[in-house]
């Protein structure tokens, strides 16, 4: 026979039922602390574990702090039951949230705007994107600004959580608002420190516990007793995990995917542009313009690759490969210039004495090879070293080698009939260039002047991608002198080269392909078994180095200015305002992994969250070993105790269970030790239980403790007190405790 009733749902299995009481609601702190910290957990683990993986320094304890206690305010406000408390609660966050977004606006703005660049800077160092969007913070401390935007982030996500928490805790739901911030940093091999990871999953276990065990009715209540459950599970779990599989052995044994790699590309737009990528209206793209001047409102790099190039690396300083030498300007592109005759485009005379240095003591000056391989790049141009010798140029299919003089000396040359054009300034910028050469006070020789003018753009100019619509039809160098400030290559190199003439420099506006030694180091290859001899000889400020591959995307296509100067020759001076830093790592240390230093975990300055969250760390291998041992011991209890109930009889047994139920109840309320009767006990369990008892299985557990003999199913029997005892754990106590 069945010992407790049970309910029969239409077209589903009979099961224990609860009585269902209308009762009123009672205030439970630690259901509601229970809570609140779940919420905690849940929005720090995601909060936090997204901006340590970026490495943002904000104020940890501060934020920490606050998020608890909204989250305590809320559960509290939720626990006492009151619609009309909740919702007054609901409207005064509102106001607040209000008041602080107004009020902080540009301290939570310029917070947003410091963790996207931080954003933009990890994803064009893992894409190798030279430059890209950058925004301009209006509050500078971003320690203080961070630190806004998270405590305003996190706010969000409480109020968030809190609603789904009391919305049936779907797991999917809390994952899909919590495990998304991680999404972007992983990404971009990013990795969270681990006490977050061990904090979200804290709040992963508790809910899933929750939701598994159909405890949605009363979750709060439940929340005391599955959290310190959750805590061990997750802590056990993400330790376990991180001792099986390293970081390491992770990145070595799983390969990139391939829905990455497919959006790898866009990527790269998006790490330059952001949202912009999405909307290429009015964009231009990279490479050779062939002196043609855009208006469009931003430039959409193509990491397509154009060149390849191998030569042995011989200074620190950038390679320039010349392709377009510009000469008039009409407002809107330059007109090419003669390679050739007095106006030496491509440099011979300067060449040629270097060479002649070269041959006289190659300990002043260096030769070397260099191949330069088209692939996607406009065959209109040659993509030619500085100082080439025109007499040792040789081209195989898509491949041109070149025998040039990088570094080093020069005799003094034979000045050139230089043209008049060098000098010209046109009316359509003519007030401009006047205006910024009288503010700016350039003088000296030639050299001096083109570094006061690059300096002059490093410091009240911007380098940017997007310099924006230019709305009517205005002059390109004078728009970007007075008006816009901000722009990149081209505009700097086609104002540079008219403020240079404006000083009685003549000076050239020239388009090609650049690359820094940072870049060469970030994405070169050493090429081995490549004899040095056979591609360097003489001076090299390097010293003996190797050859190198790189591949040139269109991306490092490049405009700068040529200046001519007496005895020297036609010189380069690149007015663009640097994006990167310059690198100076030696050749070996660089190409053979030599400099390598390891990288510790730091938790930033010492402050209270940087403290709790090192005693969480540290203690998560204390409850990890406490977890261990507490198995085993449980584990052996555990064996031996069902050895020993196996060797009762099932009358016995029953008794036993009975009494663990006892035991319970009389934990939950001292008062029920008062009861002397069996009658009493059940009598009890139905008045502040709930629980349906009739008097059949009343008269079942009557002739299990007093009758002789009796026709009953001992282990059904024990089984349905396992049933009573759950239900009772999983529900709440009525009336006032008292018997």
């Amino acid at each position: 026979m069945r010992i407790f009733s049970r309910r029969k749902r239409e077209g589903q299995a009979s099961e224990l039922s609860l009585v269902q009481v209308q009762e009123e609601r009672r205030f439970d702190f630690f259901a509601a602390l229970a809570k609140a910290l779940l919420v905690f957990l849940l929005v720090y683990g995601a909060l936090g574990g997204f901006l340590s993986a970026f490495e943002m320094e904000y104020n940890k304890g501060v934020c920490m702090l606050l998020l608890f206690v909204l989250a305590l305010v809320l559960s509290a406000v939720y626990e006492t039951g009151r619609k009309w408390l909740t919702n007054l609660a609901s409207l005064a966050l509102f106001v607040i949230y209000l008041y602080i977004a107004v009020t902080n606006y540009w301290v939570i703005n310029s917070g947003y705007y410091a963790v996207l660049n931080r954003f933009y800077e990890v994803a064009r160092d893992y894409l190798d994107v030279l430059s890209g969007t950058e925004y301009t913070l209006m509050v500078e401390d971003s320690y203080m600004t961070v630190t806004a935007f998270a405590m305003f982030l996190g706010m969000v996500g409480v109020i968030l959580l809190n609603i789904q928490l009391q919305n049936k805790s779907s797991l999917w739901k809390v994952v899909l608002l919590t495990l998304t911030p991680y999404v972007i940093p992983l990404y971009f091999d990013c990795s969270p420190s681990l006490i977050y990871i061990i904090l979200l999953f804290i709040g992963y276990v508790a809910v899933a516990i929750l939701q598994g065990g159909n405890v949605r009715e009363r979750l709060t209540g439940q929340m005391r007793y599955v959290l310190p459950v959750a805590v061990l599970i997750a802590i056990l779990f993400v330790r376990l995990v991180a001792f099986l599989m390293p970081e390491e052995t992770y990145t070595r044994l799983v390969s990139k995917s391939a829905a990455k790699k497919a959006t790898e590309e866009h990527m790269q737009g998006f790490a330059q542009f952001g949202l912009m990528a999405l909307f290429q209206r009015g964009s231009t793209g990279t490479g050779i313009s062939g002196g043609q001047l855009s208006r469009g409102a931003s430039v959409m790099s193509s990491y397509e690759t154009d060149l390849i190039v191998r030569y042995t690396p011989y200074n620190f300083g950038a390679v320039y490969l010349k392709a377009f030498t510009g000469k008039d300007y009409t407002g809107s592109r330059w007109t090419r210039a003669q390679d050739g005759g007095t106006e030496d485009g491509l440099m011979q005379q300067s060449a040629m004495s270097r060479k002649l240095v070269y041959e006289y003591d190659p300990n002043l000056q260096g030769r070397g090879i260099m191949e330069v391989e088209r692939v996607g790049a406009s065959d209109e141009y040659d993509y030619r070293p500085y100082y080439s010798d025109e007499s040792a140029i040789y081209k195989e299919g898509n491949v041109t080698t070149y025998t040039y003089y990088p570094t080093g000396g020069q005799y003094t040359i034979m000045d050139d009939v230089v043209s008049v054009e060098y000098l010209t300034v046109p009316e359509s910028c003519r007030a401009a260039v006047e205006e910024i050469c009288a503010k700016a006070g350039f003088a000296g020789t030639e050299e001096e002047i083109g570094a006061q003018v690059a300096a002059y753009f490093q410091e009240n100019y911007s380098y940017t991608l997007r310099p924006g619509y230019t709305f009517g039809n205005p002059d390109y160098i004078s728009h970007f002198l007075l008006n816009s400030k901000r722009g990149y290559c081209a505009h700097f190199a086609s104002a540079g080269t008219m403020l240079l003439r404006n000083m009685g420099i003549p000076a050239r506006y020239v388009e090609g392909y650049a690359f820094s030694y940072a870049n060469l180091v970030e994405a070169g290859t050493l090429v081995e078994d490549a004899v040095y001899e056979d591609y360097y000889d003489g001076y090299s400020f390097l010293g003996r180095t190797g050859l190198v591959e790189m591949e040139i995307p269109s991306a490092y296509a490049h405009a700068w200015v040529e200046i001519y100067v007496t005895g020297k020759g036609w010189m380069v001076v690149d007015t663009t305002p640097s994006s990167t830093e310059q690198s100076t790592t030696s050749f070996w240390d660089a190409f053979m992994n030599i400099d390598q230093e390891e990288s510790n975990l730091d938790f930033g300055e010492d402050t209270l969250g940087e403290y709790l969250e090192n005693v969480f760390g540290g203690a998560s291998y204390g409850l990890m070993a406490v977890a261990v041992a507490a198995l085993f011991v449980f584990t052996g209890v555990w064996i031996v105790r069902v050895n020993r109930e196996r060797r009762l009889s099932g009358r016995e047994r029953v008794r036993l269970e009975y009494q663990r139920i006892e035991s319970w109840l009389a934990r939950k309320n001292g008062n029920y030790h008062t009861l002397r009767t069996l009658r009493d006990q059940l009598d009890w369990m139905r008045g502040h239980w709930g629980i349906v008892i009739t008097e059949e299985q009343e008269q079942a557990l009557y002739q299990a403790f007093f009758a002789g003999e009796a026709d009953v199913d001992w282990d059904k029997l024990r089984g349905e007190l396992r049933g009573l005892k759950r239900a009772i754990i999983f529900s709440r106590e009525k009336g006032n405790g008292n018997i």
